[in-house]
């Protein structure tokens, strides 16, 4: 498969570039820096383009099989964060114009407000949202509603990982929930294993037009 991939300089990107050519697939990588991506291969290709456009991204989707997503925003207090919303309205803009269909993007655990009496981990409900979150958690939640209520022609699919850890992939296999958190898991997610897993959404169609919350 031919996959264009935005948020590629980042770690989460970056390992899904790399288990993306070893799996055999051609890789466009979409980037506002191309200086950060290291790696060379031949199925590798990294353009400079801004996320937030619409006309940058459409030439490069162009016989593009899927577009996947790592794209993410650092915690904000004070400002409000759109990173989310409008990266994905360019996405699936030029989506429509080129004829792609298909995207997989991350979130994360807890896009939606729930108690702690609801099943949500006490550390998400009472302090890594209203502490350190509250901007980015509430953008990601505007980019799910949008998916959802604009987006019937897109096949999409929101991976949503707990805390996210720069260790080596586990190998495990994935637990799901169809919601915002796993439930009884607790802990964090090797970034490679949620690449692993958003590798396998474009193999099966179980996941098509899903939010999914993933956890080992």
């Amino acid at each position: 498969m031919k996959l264009a991939i935005l948020g590629a300089t980042g770690p989460s990107g970056q390992a899904l570039v790399q288990q993306s050519l070893e799996a055999g697939h051609e890789v466009l990588a979409l980037v506002r820096n191309p200086d950060g991506i290291s790696t060379k291969h031949e199925q590798l290709r990294v353009k400079k383009v801004d996320v937030t456009k619409e006309e940058d991204l459409a030439p490069f989707f162009k016989q593009c099989d899927a577009v996947m997503s790592c794209l993410g925003s650092r915690p904000s207090f004070l400002t409000t964060v759109t990173l989310y919303t409008d990266t994905t309205r360019a996405m699936v803009a030029a989506m429509r114009k080129t004829g792609v269909t298909r995207l997989v993007c991350m979130t994360a655990w807890g896009t939606k407000r729930k108690s702690s009496a609801e099943g949500e981990p006490w550390a998400i409900a009472w302090i890594l949202r209203p502490l350190f979150l509250r901007q980015v958690l509430a953008d990601m939640s505007r980019m799910e509603d949008y998916l959802l209520s604009e987006c019937q022609d897109i096949n999409y699919t929101v991976v949503r990982p707990p805390k996210l850890l720069n260790t080596e992939a586990t190998g495990k296999d994935i637990k799901t929930n169809e919601g915002q958190f796993v439930p009884d898991a607790r802990g964090g997610m090797p970034r490679a294993d949620v690449a692993r897993f958003m590798l396998q959404c474009l193999q099966s169609k179980e996941w098509d037009r899903k939010m999914i919350a993933v956890m080992i």
